[in-house]
This record gives structure tokens, C-alpha cells and sequence, in this order.
């Protein structure tokens, strides 16, 4: 085989191991972020229910692109980045619309928003030490929980469930909060596992 014939078989596999079940299903839920954010701010009822329809298929998209990575073995190096990546565009797209509404002032925003720009550079710093910092369980926490902040919140929007005030306060502030707790525990979860590394 001839060094251009190696090359391309090289680019046909990368593009093979991008272009994953996994990896689409990733990708599909990037682009659900903006669509929900877009059907959030316009703000109708008819609108956010398709907005929280979006939102319940983006969430069963992130649970079922790890379970056909793991069942069909297409666990991947580019499926570990666009993972997370996917992740951080959905959930920040449905943050700024709740932004945009009001329903969230704009400094949970920054910190969650901070949370997911600062991780990505903690794990390069990780492994320049020689060092694979992966996803921690407080990552997968702190998903979870915005996956049921967020479709809390437009949930109560819509008045689909449970009460409009808890212990005084706004139940989606009080929800909203959770979210941004769950962000700062990640956060500080990830640099004391970084701190804690030994360089090999």
C-alpha cells in the first residue's frame, strides 16, 4: 500500500469512528438545544410544549448513546469529547432561553455556563501530567440534575406539575439553584481531582 493509499484509509477511519450511531445521537441532541432555546423564548403555550417535547427526546438521546456505545463496543476517543460537548450546548441553549424569560437571572447562567468552560481546560492540564482525567460521577451528577431542573422548570411553565411556590420561594428559583449547586460541586470536584494528580 502506497503512503497516500495509508493516508486515506487513515481519514476513513477517523471519519468512520466519527460518524458513530453514538456520536449522531450526540450531534442530534447539540442541534436540539438551539431549537428548544428558539421555541422557549417565543414563550406561547404551544411552543414551550414542543419545547419540553424536545427536551424529554434530547435527554433519552444522552441516555442511549452511552448505552449502544457500551452494548456495541463504539465507545470511541471522539465520542468522549463530543459527549460532553453536546451536553454543554444543549443544556446552556435551554438555560438562555429560561434567561431570556426571566425565569433565571443571569448570574446562575454565568456559573454554570463558567463550570463548562473551565472543565475542558482542568482535563488538558490533567493530561499534559500523563493522566486521562475522564468523566467524573459528579459530571454525570450535575447532568442529571440539570436534565430535571430543566424540564421542571418548563413543566411548572406549562403548569403540568406540582405547585408554583414550595417553602415560600418560586419553585423553578429554588429549582434553578439546585442547577447552579450541582455546577459549582463539579467544578470544585474536578479541580481537587486535578490538584490531587501526580505527574508520571
Amino acid at each position: 500500500m502506497s503512503v497516500s493509499e495509508e493516508r486515506d484509509a487513515k481519514k476513513m477511519k477517523s471519519a468512520n469512528q466519527l460518524l458513530t450511531t453514538p456520536n449522531l445521537l450526540s450531534f442530534s441532541r447539540g442541534i436540539m438545544g438551539p431549537v428548544a432555546m428558539s421555541l422557549i423564548v417565543t414563550g406561547s403555550s404551544t411552543a414551550l410544549g414542543a419545547a419540553l417535547v424536545i427536551m424529554i427526546a434530547a435527554e433519552f438521546t444522552d441516555f442511549l448513546d452511552g448505552v449502544v456505545a457500551r452494548r456495541y463496543g463504539l465507545e470511541t476517543e471522539y465520542g468522549k469529547v463530543i459527549d460532553p460537548v453536546c451536553d454543554s450546548i444543549y443544556h446552556l441553549s435551554v438555560f438562555v432561553g429560561f434567561v431570556y424569560q426571566g425565569w433565571m437571572p443571569a448570574w446562575m447562567l454565568f456559573i454554570i455556563y463558567s463550570r463548562d468552560l473551565i472543565i475542558p481546560y482542568i482535563r488538558t492540564f490533567a493530561r499534559q501530567t500523563g493522566i486521562d482525567l475522564g468523566i467524573r460521577d459528579s459530571g454525570k451528577i450535575k447532568t442529571a440534575i440539570h436534565a430535571f431542573v430543566q424540564i421542571g422548570v418548563v413543566g411548572l411553565a406549562l403548569h403540568l406539575l406540582g405547585p408554583a411556590q414550595l417553602l415560600g420561594f418560586e419553585t423553578s428559583s429554588l429549582l434553578l439553584m439546585l442547577a447552579a449547586i450541582a455546577s459549582i460541586y463539579s467544578l470544585v470536584d474536578y479541580a481537587m481531582a486535578a490538584i490531587q494528580l501526580e505527574p508520571r
